[in-house]
Formats: structure tokens, C-alpha cells, sequence
């Protein structure tokens, strides 16, 4: 059953190989199929997992669910192509922005990006603090490809390079290598649309900081988190705090002896599947089916934070670590995470995972019909890529995932539009030339 879901899990990403029509869109499938692979059949193999909650006959059901779902998922995406591809267009919205206004506008987005870690407040103001992440890649992307291109100067290129550098630096010092990975994978998105070959280098970078730096993120988080003074601590402090966790769990004569790979990498990366076989485990038996109270945040997830200032705040996640008893009775801070699978199950049982893989399909197809355009037309593609990106990796509830999509997008669409105005002068004098040829 792991073999058959690491081989589904790797089918869109076959299918885009092989079909031009896929392979033209963003590739948020084969992101998503490559998620189950990584996430809920290869952890299986290894003898490192940690089932101590289930027996075996759990586990096979969880694997054999997962199949069933992966199944319902491309029904759903793949089935819906015809229906999309005649009715909807791609949005278009922005006319040719020259190449030193592309490069500035870039500039423009990490600026904004980079005060949200140099004033932490703006974080916290209503619907602006989603923004950080977005703003992030937007910018590194247009930039990336521009790189690619190879028509920035060798100053932006330098200046290109030390912000990737800085930013992964930032979100490692966050204490949290999921975001340092996922910005490496995002510019890898980037570069295999535009070169069509595999970027091997981000591929090593991405495999050393999830393997390799997993177990020290456990003793970083000791020496910054629980500190007295953590909401005051400077990069700088932060920077020789992690080198002082790497150099203690490496420096032990016992971790360097043991070799391979670490057990909790190993039942990190498997977390998606262990949660599955838990509350499939405890559900209905201990458990009643939540029907629906995960995604009660979902129908008002659309009204940004500003308009809505008393709008109910997202706790699912420490709600679900009580409720399967993942979180101590006094935790309240503490968010566990909720893949989409479990997810389904905890409301609705089997069902719920047919039904809600067959709609993620439909969604995803939606998404990428819509957003996808050539990558050519650079700013769009990666606006396209860094809304849709976030989509791939269903490891939190549905609801705080998907709610954000279509404010980020406008926000986004709005700021570009506002940051290439002056490009509508010259649409308004040509629509004024067509008009005059018209009537002569």
C-alpha cells in the first residue's frame, strides 16, 4: 500500500511530462500528489516511525484511505480539464512593464517584504501580517527569473543573491526550516518552468536543512523560545544560538555514531500519516465526528480582518490537539498540525475523504486554469505560483489554508496594479489609435 502511494503520488507529476496541456500549468498537482508521496508513503518504510498509538490493521486502513482518496483527487482534477478549458481565461491584467520597471518593482516587494522583520508590529495589524510570506516570494521570484533570463546586471544578480541568502537566514532563525525549504522549492518551481531541467543545487540545499538540521531545530528552539527575553532577541544573538545547537547535537560523540537519519526526521515527515492512522484510530469510537466544525472559519476566512476587526480567530489547531489528546489539558497555545486527510475523517468519516479529495481536485483545477499563464509573462507567473504555492503542502486545516487565497490574490493584484500605473497611458493612446483607424 506505501509503494501504491508514493506511485500516485508521483502521477502528475508523470502526467506533465508527458502532456503539454498539463505541462503549461502551474504545477500545483504534481506539488500536491509529491506531498502524499513524501509525507504519507515513504515514511512507512522506515522502521524509525513511531505507530505506538495503532496496531497494524489501523495503519492499513489509513494507507488504504489515503489510496482511495489520491484516487478521488485526480478523478476530480482530471475529469473537470474539459469542463475549465472552455470556459475559463487566465487572468491578464497587466500590459508590457519594461524591464528596468520589472526590476524595480521587485525591489519594491522585498523592501516590503523585509519590514515586516524589521518592525514585527505590522504583523500584527488586521489582514496585513498574511501579506509577509507572499510579498517574500513575489519578489525573489520576478527576480529569479529575471536571473534566468540573464538580463539583470551583475550588481542585481550580487544584491539578488545576498537576498535569498538573508531571507533563508530569517526563516531559519525563525525556528522553523519548513519555510527555509519551501522558499528553495518555490525558486525550484521557477527555474524547472523556465529551464525544464532539474535544479539539482536547491535540491541539495533543501535536503541538507531538512535532514541535517531537524534534530539541532529541537535544542535552537530550547536556547530562543522558552528564553526570558525571546520576543527581544536580535539576529545576531539568534544566529550564535544556532550555531551553539548544531555544534552540541553534532559535537555528541553518541549522534555522530549513530548514523542515518534521525528518528525525529523521520516521524516529522511522516506526521501527516501518524495523524491520519490516530483519528481514524479514535473516530467515532471515542471521538464523535466534528461534521464540519473544523471549517466553520472557511465561509468567513474572505472578509479581510480590517472590515471584520471582531472576526473570530482561527483555533483549530489547538482545538484538535485536545480533542485527540495530542496537547496537555492546560495547553492553550500550542497549534497541532491538521492535514487535510485526517481532517475529512475527524468531520465526516470515509465520505468526508471522498468527497473532500474529489472537491480539492475540482479546486485545484480551478486554480490552475485561472491563474496559469505563460511564463513569459513573468510578474503574473509568479504571482500565480506564490498564490497557488501554498496550497501544495496540506499538512494545516483546510479552512486557514484555502481561506486566504483569494485575499492575498486581490491584495497582490491590487498592489502590482497600483505599482505599474504608469503603463495605462499608453494602453489608454492605443485604444485612441484603434478608435481613429476604425472610423477612417
Amino acid at each position: 500500500y506505501a509503494t501504491l502511494i508514493v506511485m500516485l503520488g508521483a502521477l502528475p507529476g508523470v502526467v506533465s511530462l508527458i502532456d503539454r496541456r498539463e505541462a503549461d500549468l502551474l504545477p500545483l498537482m504534481p506539488l500536491h500528489g509529491l506531498f502524499y508521496t513524501l509525507t504519507f508513503g515513504l515514511p512507512v518504510f522506515s522502521s524509525k516511525m513511531d505507530w505506538s498509538r495503532v496496531n497494524s490493521a489501523v495503519i492499513t486502513d489509513a494507507l488504504v484511505l489515503t489510496i482511495l482518496g489520491l484516487i478521488c483527487l485526480y478523478v476530480g482534477y482530471y475529469a473537470s480539464r474539459g469542463l475549465y478549458s472552455r470556459s475559463l481565461r487566465p487572468i491578464r491584467f497587466l500590459n508590457d512593464v519594461p524591464l528596468k520597471r520589472r526590476i524595480g518593482i521587485a525591489w519594491i516587494l522585498y523592501g516590503m517584504s523585509m519590514l515586516f522583520h524589521l518592525v514585527p508590529a505590522l504583523g500584527s495589524l488586521p489582514s496585513v501580517g498574511q501579506l509577509s510570506m507572499p510579498l517574500g516570494y513575489l519578489s525573489t521570484g520576478i527576480l529569479f527569473l529575471l536571473a534566468l533570463d540573464k538580463v539583470v546586471s551583475k550588481k542585481h544578480l550580487i544584491l539578488l543573491t545576498a537576498a535569498i541568502g538573508f531571507s533563508l537566514t530569517i526563516k531559519l532563525l525563525s525556528g522553523s526550516l519548513a519555510q527555509a525549504v519551501f522558499l528553495l522549492v518555490f525558486l525550484g518551481i521557477l527555474y524547472w518552468g523556465k529551464k525544464r531541467s532539474m535544479p539539482w543545487g536547491l535540491i541539495l540545499i533543501s535536503s541538507v536543512i531538512a535532514i541535517l538540521l531537524n534534530p539541532v531545530k529541537h535544542i535552537y528552539r530550547e536556547y530562543t523560545w522558552v528564553a526570558a527575553d525571546s520576543s527581544s532577541q536580535s539576529y545576531v544573538h539568534k544566529a550564535r544560538m544556532f550555531y551553539k545547537a548544531t555544534y552540541d547535537y553534532y559535537a555528541n560523540d553518541d549522534t555522530v555514531s549513530s548514523g542515518g537519519i534521525n528518528t525525529g526526521v523521520v516521524n516529522r515527515i511522516g506526521h501527516s500519516i501518524s495523524v491520519f492512522a490516530d483519528v481514524i484510530n479514535m473516530t467515532p469510537e471515542q471521538v464523535p465526528y466534528w461534521l464540519g466544525g473544523s471549517y466553520q472559519t472557511l465561509w468567513t476566512s474572505f472578509i479581510p480582518r480590517f472590515l471584520w476587526p471582531g472576526k473570530p480567530q482561527a483555533t483549530i489547531g489547538n482545538e484538535f490537539g485536545h480533542r485527540y489528546n495530542f496537547l496537555g489539558p492546560t495547553d492553550k497555545t500550542t497549534s497541532h498540525n491538521l492535514p487535510w486527510l485526517p481532517e475529512f475523517y475527524a468531520n465526516f468519516g470515509i465520505f468526508g475523504v471522498l468527497g473532500g479529495m474529489f472537491a480539492v481536485g475540482v479546486l485545484f483545477r480551478f486554480l490552475v486554469q485561472k491563474l496559469s499563464v505563460p511564463i513569459g509573462s513573468g510578474i503574473e507567473y509568479v504571482l500565480g505560483a506564490t498564490v497557488t504555492f501554498s496550497l501544495f503542502y496540506a499538512e494545516s486545516n483546510f479552512a486557514l489554508m484555502v481561506g486566504g487565497v483569494l485575499t492575498t490574490y486581490l491584495a497582490l493584484l491590487i498592489l502590482l496594479r497600483l505599482l505599474t500605473l504608469d503603463s495605462i497611458p499608453a494602453v489608454t493612446n492605443r485604444w485612441r489609435l484603434t478608435r481613429w483607424h476604425f472610423r477612417r
